[in-house]
């Protein structure tokens, strides 16, 4: 019996080692996370637009700094990129801040109420409310959208006083969608049915 569970647990190792032997590259290694990650993860959900007014703000303080703000009520994301794509997702209210960090249910301190925190409280009250979101890095998944009526994503978003960007996947649909549709006419007309957390940078 000890015989049998040796070459048992020689097989197991050898089919993970032939696993790997078809990973080339950092990419392909990377896809496969993402792949295993949907396998694991995936199921289908079903998310409102953003139904109120989202304004946009263009800041150009510094000439090689590319910023714009995109407000929703009491929170807001930021982006230092150009990036047409996650601005389109922004300005449509498919993503938006409250998905992240929720909804409030009391209004913001006043910055004299925040002068008076310590510099720990302060960060933590910011760092829970979640108000001012960054977010980077928009990649589209090709190789995960086998119909034309579904795109997914990855993308970054960086909370309030942490040092580390938090990775979520998306998935939009557009069930008009064809082969031909162009990526802005496909945003425009989809909704997000799929949306978590996976993976935080370092």
């Amino acid at each position: 019996m000890l015989v049998l569970g040796c070459k048992s647990q020689s097989k197991s190792n050898q089919k993970r080692t032939e696993l790997k032997q078809t990973i080339n590259s950092s990419k392909e290694q990377e896809n496969y996370r993402i792949q295993e990650f949907f396998k694991r993860i995936y199921e289908k959900q079903s998310y409102s637009i953003y139904p109120k007014e989202i304004k946009e703000i263009t800041i150009d303080e510094i000439e090689w700094v590319n910023e714009t703000k995109f407000i929703y009520d009491d929170k807001s994301f930021k982006i230092y990129e150009k990036n047409e794509t996650l601005k389109l997702i922004l300005k449509k209210g498919i993503l938006y801040p409250q998905l992240f960090s929720g909804f409030s249910t009391e209004l913001r301190k006043s910055d004299n109420e925040l002068d008076s925190l310590s510099v720990s409280d302060r960060a933590f009250y910011e760092m829970s409310r979640g108000d001012n979101l960054t977010i980077s890095n928009l990649e589209e998944l090709k190789f995960l959208s086998e119909s034309p009526k579904i795109k997914r994503f990855r993308f970054w978003v960086m909370f309030p006083k942490t040092t580390n960007a938090r990775e979520y996947m998306i998935e939009l649909t557009n069930e008009n969608a064809d082969k031909n549709t162009e990526l802005k006419e496909f945003i425009e007309n989809s909704k997000l049915t799929f949306l978590k957390m996976s993976n935080i940078i370092i």
